[in-house]
């Protein structure tokens, strides 16, 4: 028998270090729990925000994904409308900031900064959990191999408990070139 210390010891061998989000919230009425404990994309690249319609609305922003989904990259250029129409069980992170830069970006100050957390179970329509101001994604590097950082989310509170939820961690993602057109919630 694997002592507990033992068994977690091998766990944290087995992880990727580069990509880790540290929080939860336990299921509503519209998302399942939310605990992360499995990254299977990590990717980055260009995106427009688009409107219900799918028009573009704004200028392109630099985004970053973090998913419980294998392939994702792949998975968005075959459906775009991925996070308004999820076919399948996922929790996603999903962070944006202006195009071009390098540095910390706070959600309420800083143009095109935006954070938010998408879970669903299986097929359903998603309730995206919103971060709100003072959340914050620093990005130290963006390259077309990679986008590095780390980021502090306080969600918007969709039980109506009046407590927010925290999200913290970082990310190491690789580049998506087929992000341009990927319908974000």
């Amino acid at each position: 028998m694997i002592r507990p210390s033992a068994a977690l010891l091998l766990l944290a061998a087995c992880t990727n270090t580069d990509n880790l989000i540290v929080g939860g919230l336990a299921a509503g009425a519209t998302t399942p729990d939310i605990y992360f404990d499995n990254i299977g994309s990590a990717i980055h690249g260009t995106a427009t925000l688009r409107d219900a319609g799918g028009n573009p609305v704004g200028d392109p922003l630099a985004v970053g994904i973090m998913s419980s989904v294998g392939n994702l990259c792949s998975v968005l250029h075959a459906k775009p409308d991925y996070f308004r129409n999820p076919p399948a069980a996922d929790e996603a992170l999903i962070m944006t900031t202006r195009l071009g830069y390098l540095g910390t970006f706070v959600v309420g100050r800083d143009p095109g900064t935006s954070m938010e957390i998408v879970a669903v179970s299986g097929p359903q329509t998603p309730t995206p959990l919103h971060a709100v101001n003072s959340s914050w994604v620093a990005i130290t590097n963006w390259s077309g191999d990679n986008a590095v950082g780390s980021f502090n989310l306080l969600t918007d509170d969709p039980y109506s408990t009046g407590v927010g939820h925290s999200f913290y961690g970082r990310f190491k993602t690789g580049f998506c070139p087929t992000l341009e057109g990927t319908l974000l919630p």
